[in-house]
């Protein structure tokens, strides 16, 4: 179902543990709607229950490190029924130890549903250069909102409680977070998440109005640039597959800026 290349399980790991220590942060108790998470078998997961979006309720790394009893399943689909999320994903690495684990999600009425495809780079690699009229800044707290309200917009969310759900990282450690501008007005939006000898490229977005000017392969050049200076030594993200009859332009971005597809990851589906 899935392909893969022979990155070796360490980095496999790596490569979730990373996404996890970013995407993690956005869980609080101050958070501006309700947010829970949890760990299961070594597993992290987040629920947004008011939010029907599966980026936002999903368990990431699960059967990486340790064997998934049919028992962890029943927990884990009892945390989202009390959350009170209306769906949500388990996405699972093609690393997994356990060769039986897609078997145990089916039979607790899991479906496999897409996948996102998981990328990763050297540090130490020849850097795109990027001709465009736009400007980039690394911003602060004092414009969290400014951060929060470009990502919602980029991706056509309703609820305006995520703008200050997205703005809740800016600031908080191992962060990094961007903004790119065109004649002093901000275009797009970015973050870098890092921690010790690995950086992510985490959430980004372009308001519509200034796609296509070069706003996300400047945001890349200098995230990229940045985790470099800062001493990491591998550089790591996720998006959407990539297929023939549909085109992923943050895919194509990030292989331009020398990001290799080291595995595409399955997302296992349940409604409750």
């Amino acid at each position: 179902m899935t392909t893969m290349n022979n990155i070796g399980q360490t980095l496999a790991y790596a490569l979730e543990e990373s996404e996890v220590a970013y995407w993690s942060k956005y869980y609080q108790i101050k958070a501006p709607m309700k947010s829970y998470a949890s760990v299961f078998a070594g597993a992290f997961a987040g629920a947004v229950p008011e939010q029907d979006i599966l980026s936002m309720n999903r368990v990431i790394g699960l059967g990486m490190r340790q064997k998934v009893e049919p028992e962890i399943v029943d927990d884990i689909i009892r945390f989202y029924t009390l959350a009170g999320t209306k769906r949500f994903f388990i996405q699972l690495s093609p690393y997994t130890i356990q060769d039986d684990l897609r078997d145990v999600l089916r039979e607790k009425g899991f479906r496999h549903h897409n996948n996102w495809a998981k990328l990763w780079r050297k540090a130490n690699q020849p850097m795109l250069e990027i001709d465009t009229d736009l400007t980039v800044v690394r911003i602060g707290p004092e414009e969290a909102l400014t951060y929060g309200q470009i990502i919602f917009d980029s991706f056509d969310w309703e609820d305006e409680r995520l703008i200050r759900w997205l703005a809740s990282t800016v600031g908080q450690s191992g962060y990094r977070h961007y903004l790119t501008l065109h004649q002093g007005k901000p275009a797009a939006a970015a973050a870098l998440h890092i921690g010790d000898v690995y950086a992510s490229l985490a959430i980004a977005g372009t308001l519509p109005s200034y796609r296509g000017r070069g706003a996300q392969g400047l945001l890349l050049k200098t995230r990229i640039s940045d985790a470099i200076k800062a001493g990491c030594q591998y550089i790591f993200s996720e998006t959407a597959e990539e297929k023939p009859e549909r085109s992923v332009a943050s895919y194509r971005n990030m292989r331009r800026f020398g990001l290799e597809e080291a595995y595409l990851r399955e997302n296992w589906i349940y409604c409750i």
